[in-house]
């Protein structure tokens, strides 16, 4: 008896109009901020690709970087756990087979809404795969991910849009800084490890003259050892640079007697902190490289 003359009191003071409209606001906001809340799973496979992804996701969420950016995109092997966050994932941001192609059987198997091949979507007129390396481009990607986004997640179309609007912005600002930064250095011949900086070198200018391979996963003979060392002298390079993703040990050969400094450059963000500004911090650091060890200093 007792517990029922509380049920009744319970149930009356619910339905008083009042309390009824209250309880109806609170589930509705509840649901709203529920809703508000979901944010699609984006993947990207490489440390710049997440970065230019989380710059366009900020405010609504944080994609998940696939390779740690000491690993080469060449050649790598799916861990258990990376497949089941590409089988997850609403959206997998990657360049494409002629970068990561280990994982082109995999994504073959996802639905086209869920690949984002940027090599499929940017059309710049050049071979070279290392889109990210030419900020003129990376504002390309940057479109493309707001169109893909907004697509898949059409609530939040218009942070997307927003956020890709401002990260154009900085990137035309960091082209400014970056060809006055290299402007010193623009006629000074080098050699580099493997050709991956092809947009980098033409957007800023610079005096690329050899490369020590063309595919960085094969350590170069014997004769092509020769030539570069015949080069180093024929050309006047002042700086071979070698990448902390592949075994420099083949560079102590090439430069042994050789009046040319060693540098190091890093297409891919090796031990940089993921995130907005990790793309911004890569492409300085590559500048201030160059400028570096063709100053000599």
């Amino acid at each position: 008896m007792h517990y029922e003359m509380h049920a009744q009191a319970a149930f009356k003071a619910i339905m008083k109009p009042t309390n009824w409209l209250v309880l109806l606001l609170g589930l509705s906001l509840g649901a709203i901020v529920k809703a508000d809340a979901a944010e699609p799973k984006v993947v990207a496979s490489i440390y710049p690709l997440h970065s230019l992804t989380a710059g366009v996701m900020a405010g609504v969420g944080t994609p998940i970087l696939l390779l740690e950016s000491g690993l080469s995109p060449h050649d790598f092997a799916l861990k258990p756990s990376q497949a089941r966050l590409l089988q997850a994932a609403d959206l997998v941001v990657w360049i494409g087979e002629g970068l990561e192609y280990p994982l082109v059987r995999f994504v073959e198997n996802l639905s086209p809404e869920r690949s984002l091949a940027l090599t499929d979507q940017i059309s710049t007129g050049e071979p070279n795969v290392h889109l990210w390396l030419d900020p003129v481009h990376a504002q390309l990607i940057v479109t493309a991910l707001v169109d893909r986004l907004s697509a898949l997640d059409p609530q939040h179309a218009a942070r997307y849009s927003a956020n890709g609007n401002a990260l154009y912005q900085r990137l035309d600002e960091l082209t400014g800084e970056l060809e006055m930064l290299l402007g010193p250095v623009r006629a000074v011949p080098y050699i580099v490890f493997h050709d991956a900086y092809g947009r980098f070198e033409r957007r800023f200018g610079l005096a690329h003259r050899g490369a020590v391979t063309p595919d960085p996963e094969r350590r170069p003979g014997a004769r092509q050892v020769r030539r570069i060392r015949a080069a180093i002298v024929d050309i006047g390079a002042v700086c071979i640079f070698r990448e902390p993703q592949f075994n420099p040990r083949i560079l102590s050969a090439i430069v042994e007697d050789r009046d040319i400094q060693v540098g190091e450059l890093d297409p891919l963000g090796a031990g940089l902190e993921p995130g907005v500004n990790g793309y911004f911090q890569l492409m300085r650091n590559l500048a201030s490289e160059f400028v570096r060890c063709l100053s000599r200093q």
